[in-house]
């Protein structure tokens, strides 16, 4: 199976923060920006759309709008009154109701614990008042936001089976929009409103915690005597392998099956701390360009295990294992067994050790026993050769490699940790038991698909994951030593499955109940949670625009302060409070290039374009880029001061960098591995110009057209993530129950008008000390200002995040939620802000992230303001 691509389809808009957001008439200086950032952008719209959408569905997207519209308009007045001015006014008396957008989907009604948010869209400062009808009551709606000509309205209704419409007033005009559009209430036809019966609950351990993406095979070797002795191509085309265990065993014996004689080479490992680029015999000899995929590292369960000690340090509180299943590919997404662990990954000759575990089924153990053997499926017996039969339960046994999972869970549980497996439910390999056809032959929707509609399909797939969940001693402890897992991540399946793994969601989680189940991301992600495909799930949105924002520079690609708040606000708001603490944030993953080489290749959209050989730059971002630590630091400081569920893809914390897979799934920087041959990349994607600004580190092959690299892990990259997890820990109920909300961002008038005030003088001060004490005349440049401020929050709680998007260092005023009091600085102690007229002065660093905390009784919300 090739790796799972990410498709991001976004459609974005805003939903600008509490200091954005002012009812009715309050966020008037914000649509006047908007207006001006719509004429700059709309000869960019189609592109817009196009970047955020597949192009072969782009006009699929453009007539699906078209078709959106309302059709069944019921409108009184005449013609004139409808005409749309070029610009929309509050007050003048016009509603543009073509703009009007509403629909009973659960992006329009996001289920927020006792309450209802209900979302409407009309066109940016169009309207003065907005009311949601409904039940005999009305409740006002809130202007949260404005972007791309839409203005956002919310409100909270009692979550309860309801119909309802709205209520729009300009000046003396009114509209009620329901289904239909019209000046007579009493013609309107209501929406209708049932709440879900399948939106799961969500484990209190989950929110916001922080999560740790594990990539098996390249994570760490623990033990030799498991590395694979052949890829996912089979023994035919390799030679027997060579060599033999600690235990005596010749690597020959440990599989029955047929070589390809000495004329073809053998199969062996990829070096630990080769360089990347540098390729094994035998791959010199199967197809061009998918070596690197197809080679394995040696990673495994026990290398895990000795590495939990480092994750607990580290500060995440669960990991995520790529998936651990039997397979012959080196990631194992596409399975051979769901209810077996792959040898690789635990042992190839079996040990006979119970491992200290509390064991209620069948154990099939034995030592010297070879389970690679052993899992062979006989289509005549319709058994493989431990005796079970797929579709029998009673006849599973726990191997040796199964229970090296279990002890991996119970020492992780012992430590503090979780451990959640990533699966695609309904994806196999074509080794796949049930490929024999047969009486299997109605178990696929197509190639390697299950049709989990078939009920011995859904059962097998259940059974399967039961058995991880409640691990070999079939019991659900509540306390750490619990031997099975803590949650599942559906990477990948078929729509068409979806309402069966809806089910079998439902059923896991009476198995465990506080067991955690995500996905992937989907075109109807809130659908999917409304509907128990299951609780939350990974939102690459947020990292999107973070790159847009933070990383881009060119025109076609890059957001402003404004929007990137406007967007982030958008993604909050589109989930309920609790949901979006429990949603992974990944900022890179073994399907997307590493977010610190995506730093020196901007101008890209997220997850594209990022392969090596389409010119992406594979060089030590940190060499290319004097200033690229700085970034990533910022990069990192959003993506976990975020109260959702950051997850860290592995070695990001030391550094690591590469394109696209199979690059991003390079062996993790140990320092016990330690020294790393030294890498290399085309000389060809470096410009001349590129290549006389690298440091003495790099060495310039022109014979070869190579440039090579040393590889080594970076300690303050590793010591910023632990201060930051450090942050996280601390406040780990803030973190979990907080709400966020934009404060300010420098884009905004009003803001950007007192800013400036305050940088001219700063710098007219500055110009004046230079004078008076170093008789020098001086005329400071202008900085490039480029800042946001957020704030999460919990009661007396406040932890406001400052970012500076610039390479500039200048002094701020910013507006605080407190009348008076302190900020300290997280992440440097020795920074205290005293609260004056609601401000504090500080003074940011080029790229820096400051993270400021008060917990003073004295609040008083300056953002907060009545309708």
């Amino acid at each position: 199976m090739s790796s799972v691509k990410l498709k991001l389809m976004v459609l974005c808009f805003v939903i600008a923060g509490s200091s954005m957001s002012f009812a009715k008439t309050k966020n008037d200086n914000l649509n006047q920006l908007n207006q001006n950032v719509t004429k700059v952008n709309e000869k960019n719209i189609k592109s817009e759309i196009a970047e955020n959408t597949d192009e072969s569905t782009l006009e699929e997207k453009t007539q699906e709008k078209d078709d959106n519209k309302n059709d069944d308009l019921e409108v009184d007045g005449n013609s004139e009154e409808q005409s749309v001015t070029k610009y929309s006014q509050r007050n003048d008396g016009i509603i543009d109701i073509n703009a009007l957008e509403h629909k009973e989907t659960p992006d329009y009604r996001i289920e927020n614990g006792s309450k209802t948010r209900i979302i409407l869209k009309t066109k940016n400062n169009d309207i003065y008042s907005a009311e949601v009808m409904f039940d005999g009551q009305k409740q006002m709606m809130r202007g949260i936001g404005n972007y791309s000509g839409k203005e956002i309205f919310v409100a909270e209704i009692p979550n309860v089976p309801t119909s309802y419409y709205f209520k729009l007033t300009d000046a003396k005009t009114k509209y009620y929009y329901g289904r239909n559009t019209t000046k007579d209430e009493s013609a309107v036809q209501k929406f209708q409103y049932t709440k879900s019966k399948k939106l799961t609950s969500i484990p209190n351990w989950a929110r916001g915690s922080v999560g740790y993406q594990i990539y098996i095979d390249s994570f760490r070797n623990g033990n030799v005597d498991n590395d694979p002795i052949f890829n996912e191509f089979g023994t035919g085309i390799f030679s027997e392998p060579t060599g033999e265990l600690r235990s005596g065993r010749s690597k020959k014996e440990l599989v029955l099956a047929y070589w390809g004689g000495d004329d073809k080479p053998e199969f062996t490992l990829s070096e630990w701390d080769s360089n990347y680029e540098d390729k094994n015999d035998w791959e010199e000899n199967v197809l061009n360009g998918v070596q690197n995929y197809t080679r394995y590292y040696g990673g495994d369960l026990e290398g895990i295990e000795e590495k939990l000690d480092y994750l607990k340090d580290l500060g995440v509180e669960y990991i995520i294992l790529s998936s651990p299943f039997y397979s012959l590919s080196n990631h194992k997404y596409d399975t051979i067994y769901f209810n077996h662990v792959d040898p690789y990954f635990g042992s190839i000759e079996q040990t006979g050790t119970i491992k200290a575990l509390d064991i209620k089924g069948k154990v099939h153990n034995e030592n010297g026993d070879m389970e690679l053997n052993l899992l062979t499926y006989n289509p005549e017996t319709d058994k493989n050769l431990l005796d079970e039969s797929l579709l029998d339960t009673k006849t599973w046994v726990w191997t040796d490699s199964d229970l090296q999972l279990a002890s991996l869970l119970k020492k992780a549980h012992a430590k503090g940790l979780r451990v959640v497996i990533e699966v695609a439910p309904d994806t196999t390999s074509n080794k796949f038991f049930a490929r024999n056809g047969g009486k299997y032959s109605n178990w696929y929707l197509k190639d390697t698909v299950l049709d989990l509609s078939n009920p011995q399909v859904r059962n097998y797939i259940e059974n399967s994951l039961k058995k991880w969940v409640l691990g070999p001693d079939e019991t659900f402890k509540k306390n750490v030593y619990d031997d099975g897992i803590d949650g599942i991540r559906y990477v990948y399946y078929d729509d068409k499955n979806k309402e069966y793994i809806a089910d079998i969601t439902e059923n896991l989680k009476k198995y465990k109940p506080d067991l955690l189940i995500t996905g992937e991301f989907s075109n109807s992600f809130t659908k999917d949670i409304e509907e128990g495909v299951y609780d939350s799930g990974a939102d690459y949105n947020i990292v999107n625009n973070v790159i847009k924002y933070m990383v881009n520079n060119n025109i076609n690609y890059k957001i402003g302060d404004v929007e990137f708040a406007s967007k982030l606000n958008e993604i909050y708001n589109k989930y309920a409070n609790e949901r979006f603490n429990a949603t992974q944030v990944f900022f890179d993953s073994l399907d997307t290039d590493r977010i610190f080489s995506g730093i020196i290749n901007p101008n890209r959209v997220y997850d594209r374009n990022n392969q090596s050989n389409q010119g992406y730059l594979n060089i030590r971002p940190d060499i290319y880029d004097p200033s690229a630590i700085s970034k990533l630091k910022k990069i990192i400081g959003v993506h976990l001061t975020l109260p959702a569920t950051p997850v860290i893809y592995y070695g990001d914390e030391k550094g690591m960098w590469g394109a696209d897979s199979p690059r991003n799934r390079k062996p993790m920087l140990w320092d016990d591995y330690a020294p790393y041959e030294n890498e290399t990349d085309q000389i060809t994607k470096y410009s001349i110009d590129n290549l006389r600004k690298l440091s003495n580190e790099i060495q310039i092959d022109e014979v070869q057209k190579k440039i090579s690299y040393p590889v080594k892990s970076n300690p303050e990259i590793e010591n910023y993530y632990k201060s930051l997890l450090a942050i996280r820990k601390k406040h780990r109920e803030l973190f979990r129950n907080g709400t966020f909300r934009v404060l300010e961002v420098y884009g905004d008038p009003k803001m950007k008008s007192r800013t400036d005030a305050d940088i001219n003088q700063y710098l007219s001060e500055e110009k004046r000390k230079a004078q008076t004490y170093r008789n020098l005349t001086i005329n400071p440049e202008w900085p490039n200002l480029d800042f946001l401020s957020y704030e999460i929050s919990s009661g007396n709680e406040s932890m406001i995040v400052v970012v500076n998007n610039s390479s500039s260092s200048y002094p701020v005023f910013l507006q605080v939620p407190k009348l008076f009091g302190f900020y300290k600085n997280e992440l440097n102690p020795k920074e205290n802000y005293s609260i004056s007229d609601r401000k504090i002065k500080l003074t940011l660093k080029p790229n820096e992230v400051k993270v400021l905390y008060s917990n003073d009784k004295n609040m008083f919300d300056s953002f907060k303001k009545k309708n």
